[in-house]
This record gives structure tokens, C-alpha cells and sequence, in this order.
């Protein structure tokens, strides 16, 4: 597995339930976004900085440019450069008048339907992006909202989840998540009307990328990372997958500050069997600020 970051470790928050589960098996948990709690998770779209008219006006003056001055570079080849070169052998035959009325008729008719096409487009990708499981994890391990939303409200617990070159561990594939205001932004006019007429194709695969790694500003306190994996043709089960991972990848446990003693002991010896390498830390309030501090047991 090709390394994408330069982290050494990161964080998974979650509930004593999880945990035991996870520590037995040496997994980590995970899930569908259709199941995360955030409603615009991989279910969002492109903001785009043109509108169907101008589309309409670009597309036409480039393929005018294909059809009189000759061009013929064509990367990926699409029905409009079939309309452009079909044009093109029978410019010195018809009257520019005549081409020129046919092709203003199919660039208007492609501006008419961007909007639709635009709804197809984001909904596509959408189905694409939810079908699929997310691992979701964090540079750090004390912040005190995230502990009350993703670890029982300070009963449950955080594990140290290693990046381990020689492993090739799934970790060295996460990518961070990016925070605005705005949905990712779409390539250009140029771009986008270059893409249509198969001068030079947008990777929309890859572009469709920036969707699941995109949130509103207001979560940025989480400083997430995650990893995608798509189900291809799997059924969505449940929601959630449990895939292994190597013991060693399992570096710590820091426990909750409100964590009861009869679960301390559960942790202890499930950690005590499964990953005795792993430190353990306790979890307490800070006498002198709003901060977790941590012991190691």
C-alpha cells in the first residue's frame, strides 16, 4: 500500500462495547456513511461557477474552432467531437450559415439540460460514495466533545492506532478531511467545455473523491482522517464491516475519566489478553483547566 501521509499514528474514539469488540478481534469497525451523523456526509455535490447559458456560448465557440480551423487533438473522443469532426468534413460543402445554425441548436440543447444533468451527475455520485464502508479516525485523543459523542460521554474509551510501514497497514492509505463552507469546487468553464468535446477529459472518478473527504467547517474540531473503501458489488449488509488488522497496530488505550471500575477491569484483561503490548493510560479531569489529562496504568 502506496503511503499518503506522513503520520505515525492516529485516534479512534468509541463506546466500551465497541472496544471489547475490537480488542478480541484485532478490528477495527467500519461504516456505511449512510449511518454517520452528519446528514451531508458523502451526500453532497459540486458548486459550480458557471451556469447552462454560458456553457451554451463556450461550447459553441470551440467546437466553431473544431469544425473551420481544423482541430483534431482529441483525447477521449465524445458524441459531440463525433458531431464536431462530422461538421468539419462537410464544412466546404454546406453553407457556414447552415453549420453554424445546427451546431448553436446542439450547444443550446446541452445548455438546456445542464441542470438535469448536473442532478444525474450528483446523484451518481452519491449512490457511488454511500455504498461503501469508511474507517474514521483522528490526530488527537483529548478532545472533550468528541469523548462526550464518540466515547459514551467519557465512559468509553480511545485506542492508538499505529501507521506501520513493514505492515502495509490500512492506515497509511488515509487522507484528511478537508473543511468549508462550500461544496468542492467543480474545474472551470474551460476545463469542463474542453472535457465535453474530448480535448481533455476531467477525471470525474478521481474528482468525485474530493466529495467523501469534504465537511462543514463546524467539524473541524475533529480533525478527522479517513479511509474509503467501496463495496463494488457488495450488498451494504448492516452497515458495518470488522476487518482485521495486525495486534501491533493497537499502540494504547486511554479510558474515559467517568469510566467505572467494574469496565476498567473488563478493558484491563481484554487488553491483558489480546494486545498486552499496548500501554494503558487513565483518563482524569484537569484541576486547573477545561483539558483531559492522562496516567499511564
Amino acid at each position: 500500500m502506496i503511503r499518503a501521509h506522513d503520520k505515525h499514528h492516529f485516534y479512534k474514539y468509541m463506546s466500551v462495547e465497541t472496544a471489547l469488540k475490537v480488542i478480541s478481534n484485532h478490528s477495527l469497525r467500519w461504516s456505511t456513511p449512510l449511518k454517520f451523523n452528519d446528514p451531508f456526509d458523502h451526500q453532497i455535490g459540486f458548486t459550480f461557477g458557471f451556469s447552462g447559458p454560458e456553457i451554451g456560448q463556450a461550447l459553441f465557440r470551440e467546437i466553431e474552432q473544431i469544425v473551420f480551423r481544423g482541430k483534431t487533438d482529441f483525447k477521449e473522443p465524445t458524441l459531440l467531437t463525433q458531431l464536431a469532426l462530422g461538421l468539419q468534413g462537410i464544412a466546404g460543402r454546406l453553407p457556414e450559415e447552415a453549420i453554424m445554425k445546427e451546431l448553436w441548436e446542439a450547444t443550446q440543447e446541452i445548455a438546456y439540460n445542464f441542470p438535469q444533468n448536473i442532478e444525474r451527475l450528483h446523484a451518481a455520485i452519491q449512490e457511488h460514495l454511500t455504498h461503501s464502508r469508511v474507517l474514521c479516525v483522528s490526530e488527537t485523543n483529548d478532545n472533550v466533545v468528541m469523548w462526550s459523542h464518540y466515547a459514551e460521554e467519557h465512559r468509553g474509551l480511545v485506542l492508538k492506532l499505529r501507521c506501520i510501514d513493514e505492515l502495509d497497514n490500512t492506515l497509511l492509505a488515509a487522507r484528511r478531511v478537508d473543511y468549508s463552507r462550500e461544496f468542492p469546487m467543480f474545474p472551470s468553464l474551460d476545463q469542463y467545455v474542453r472535457h465535453l468535446t474530448g480535448e481533455d477529459p476531467i477525471d470525474l472518478a478521481a474528482l468525485s473523491w474530493d466529495v467523501a473527504f469534504t465537511k462543514h467547517t463546524d467539524w473541524a474540531y475533529e480533525k478527522e482522517w479517513r479511509v474509503h473503501m467501496p463495496l463494488l458489488h457488495e450488498p451494504p449488509g448492516d452497515g458495518y464491516t470488522l476487518l482485521k488488522e495486525n495486534p501491533s497496530v493497537f499502540g494504547a488505550v486511554y479510558l474515559g475519566c467517568r469510566m467505572t471500575d467494574e469496565v476498567r477491569e473488563q478493558i484491563l484483561e481484554a487488553v491483558e489478553e489480546h494486545i498486552p503490548h499496548a500501554q494503558v493510560f487513565q483518563g482524569k479531569r484537569s484541576t486547573s483547566s477545561f483539558d483531559l489529562e492522562f496516567e499511564e496504568i
